[in-house]
């Protein structure tokens, strides 16, 4: 599998509706993956995790506050 192929799924799943799982349930669930898996991972392969886990913590962030007019900084 090539990136490009990852990036086509990507976006298969998002054409087919299937990309909707609630943001706040996205986060904790790959947190909790990350988790487990961290002793596995070498130094590369937890930069690039934590750097997706931390831009899906943002985008989550700046959903609740649009919905809560500024006031969330938790998940779940």
């Amino acid at each position: 599998m090539t990136a490009e192929d990852a990036i086509t799924i990507f976006q298969r799943l998002n054409v087919e509706g299937r990309a909707t799982v609630d943001l706040d349930h996205t986060i904790a669930g790959f947190a909790g993956w990350l988790a487990e898996a961290w002793h596995k991972l070498d130094d590369d392969a937890i930069a690039l995790l934590t750097s997706v886990g931390a831009t899906l913590y943002r985008e989550g962030l700046e959903q609740r506050q649009k919905s809560t007019g500024g006031e969330s900084d938790k998940v779940l």
